[in-house]
């Protein structure tokens, strides 16, 4: 994917090849993540965690875990065998992995940055009025690839209204 938002994040592809692979490394103990080319459509059940960065530029860093991935990612990182993941423990890994993955993303963006808190769920979120910039799927052993992505929020969206009821 080209790098259509440099000028708004300060980020380029590589940026996210590199933040991806220092995480494989030094949380799941993996040889660089291998990227895949031309990714097939994320897994209906993926588990998708992401987090909000807001500041000089404003978006979202996602990911989209296969469900086995999840489970093999989580095991590693909360150092437990398969059998005892509980769905709170997926939740929480997955919570951490995007954590780590934009507080990286943010650090190494435009500033100031701040990062949001992170949100993780079944199947596929949604952000409207954003529009995909960076983009790398990778490999998980015989998986489904894992996809992140870098989600810049449109700056000339329409606003809701906030309506406020008084007593």
């Amino acid at each position: 994917m080209a790098d259509v938002s440099t000028a708004e994040s300060g980020l380029v592809d590589q940026d996210l090849i590199e933040i991806v692979n220092e995480v494989w490394d030094a949380y799941l103990q993996q040889p660089e993540a291998t990227a895949v080319e031309d990714p097939q459509a994320p897994h209906p059940r993926a588990i998708t965690a992401a987090v909000s960065i807001t500041g000089a530029w404003e978006g979202h860093v996602r990911v989209l875990v296969p469900p086995a991935a999840a489970g093999d990612i989580t095991a590693i990182m909360l150092a437990m065998q398969a059998g005892e993941i509980t769905d709170r423990d997926v939740t929480d890994a997955m919570g951490e992995l995007i954590n780590v993955v934009g507080g990286n993303i943010k650090n190494r963006g435009a500033q100031p940055a701040k990062l949001g808190l992170p949100v993780v769920a079944s199947g596929k979120m949604l952000f409207p009025a954003t529009r995909e910039t960076h983009r790398l799927a990778v490999s998980w052993q015989d998986d489904d690839p894992i996809l992140f992505s870098v989600l810049h929020v449109n700056p000339d969206r329409q606003a809701l209204p906030i309506i406020a009821k008084y007593r």
